[in-house]
């Protein structure tokens, strides 16, 4: 069993702080800036791969482990993942 994003120790998203990690859909812009920014810290956390298959697994917001909700439901797909809160508008 995986742990909680909480449970880590010391990620790099909770030494930033702000709201990064889930960017504002309704400003193409800025959301895209904000989730290049967000990925740029996940790429260096030492927790980018428990944080992405929590994401994969668990999220259907936000920029988990470097990843967004897109890119989590391809993978979904691929392996076959259905999570309850699924969202299928992206």
């Amino acid at each position: 069993m995986s742990r909680r994003p909480e449970e880590y120790e010391s990620p790099s998203c909770a030494t930033i702080g702000g709201d990064f990690w889930f960017p504002d859909n309704d400003i193409p812009i800025a959301s895209t800036n904000d989730a290049a920014f967000a990925k740029s810290i996940c790429g260096r956390c030492p927790h980018k791969r428990e944080c992405r298959e929590w994401g994969i697994n668990n999220e259907v917001h936000g920029i988990w482990g470097g990843l967004s909700n897109r890119e989590r439901q391809r993978i979904r797909r691929e392996r076959g993942i259905k999570i309850h809160q699924e969202d299928n508008s992206a």
